[in-house]
């Protein structure tokens, strides 16, 4: 097949959306012919990557004027995506008629307000997604919003005027195959999908390399010894490190854990206040950012990762742990309810924000007490990791775009 990935964000170098954008062509390249379409800063970067590992892939390179990348920034940033989309999506017909594609697939940006209409491109099927961002903090979590509620408030009524511009001009009605990364996403956007003919599914955007799986089990004498846990990524309020904090608060005081928090952000400072206030100086550490390396060796400590977000895509730390063997303790929503389940993982969930604080630290006591569990869901951790490599998520793909070409458009 001849694959056009529309991939803005794409780099062998980084991880997050980037390593999604490049780990998709590159896997999806061992069997079809692939064209990728990125923003241009990432030109100098994928040259050298190809100069000394050469791919069957052609590269083209979209850049918007530097007075939209001056205004559209922080949290304007899906303005400067959606002058890069039509820019792209002009490009994209263009290679269209001089090469026989099959298929585009849009698969960065995630979150669905940064979709370009490329399914107006005739004799060419569209694949868009898996694609995020119609997911909103949960009624009793919002207490944790403080005072970035004008970032939610101005996040919510950006969705709201996305939606409505997707719903004037039929753009999911374009699509031959609409993925979302969450429930929520799909619940948000599939009252302005008309038709009853095309693909829709839910299953999550991100993946892992398969190297990447740890083939050590800890032993199951590991799990008597101190509990440690885990929790990684930027301190901003909605990664729901002081609903972590104030279910820690709530544990016996006898329970034997560490909780180890890697990464820096303003909530730093917060954050430790609200720990010293709880009395869990000697329980949590903050680790500060950590390198990628460093970061194996934490893996191999900790028992369970903790990923107590108010407000999540998916989380690729998800991933990273479980190729450790590390069951994961997230709430049952976002993405992480796309990925995980109870085989592997503990799922907590909630109304009202004390019934929140209490299920979360529900789970972190069971994890912490029933050392026979926390071995189990780790080798069931390890055994999801492997049904969800690049390999494994490219196989689907493809099994999505056979079926599209066996149709009309």
């Amino acid at each position: 097949m001849n694959i056009l990935y529309i991939a803005y964000s794409c780099s062998p170098n980084h991880g997050s959306e980037d390593r999604i954008g490049w780990k998709i062509p590159y896997e999806s390249s061992k069997n079809n012919n692939v064209i990728v379409i990125t923003k241009k800063e990432h030109e100098s970067v994928i040259n050298g990557y190809i100069k000394q590992n050469p791919l069957n892939i052609k590269f083209h390179f979209v850049d918007i004027p530097e007075i939209f990348k001056k205004i559209y920034k922080g949290v304007f940033y899906s303005g400067r995506l959606n002058i890069w989309q039509k820019r792209a999506v002009a490009l994209a017909e263009e290679i269209c008629k001089s090469e026989k594609v099959d298929i585009i697939h849009q698969i960065t940006p995630v979150e669905f307000r940064s979709m370009g209409d490329y399914g107006r491109i005739s004799d060419v099927k569209f694949v868009c997604g898996p694609v995020g961002g119609g997911e909103f903090v949960p009624q009793g979590l919002r207490r944790y919003i403080n005072r970035n509620m004008h970032f939610e408030v101005f996040r919510f009524i950006a969705n709201r005027l996305n939606y409505l511009k997707i719903k004037r001009k039929g753009m999911l009605n374009r699509c031959d195959a609409l993925l979302f990364a969450n429930r929520e996403t799909e619940k948000y956007m599939l009252p302005i999908l008309k038709r009853n003919t095309g693909i829709t599914a839910c299953m999550s955007e991100i993946g892992i390399d398969g190297e990447e799986i740890s083939d050590l089990q800890k032993d199951v004498d590991e799990f008597r010894e101190k509990r440690i846990f885990l929790v990684s990524g930027r301190l901003v309020y909605r990664k729901g490190h002081a609903l972590l904090t104030d279910a820690l608060s709530r544990l016996p005081e006898e329970l034997d854990y560490k909780c180890y928090i890697a990464g820096n952000g303003k909530e730093l400072n917060r954050l430790k206040k609200r720990c010293k206030k709880a009395g869990l100086e000697k329980k949590v550490v903050f680790l500060g950012r950590i390198a990628f390396d460093e970061m194996e060796n934490i893996y191999r400590k900790a028992h369970a990762l903790i990923m107590p977000s108010i407000r999540e895509t998916t989380g690729s730390v998800i991933l990273e742990a479980m190729s450790k063997g590390l069951p994961v303790i997230t709430i049952n929503k976002f993405g992480g309810a796309v990925l995980l389940n109870e085989n592997n993982s503990w799922l907590y969930d909630g109304k009202t924000h004390e019934e929140y604080i209490e299920n979360l630290k529900n789970v972190i006591e069971e994890c912490i007490s029933d050392e026979d569990k926390l071995a189990e869901k780790s080798l069931n951790a390890l055994s999801a990791a492997r049904q969800n490599t690049w390999e494994h998520k490219v196989a689907y793909y493809n099994s999505v775009y056979q079926e599209l070409l066996t149709h009309e458009k």
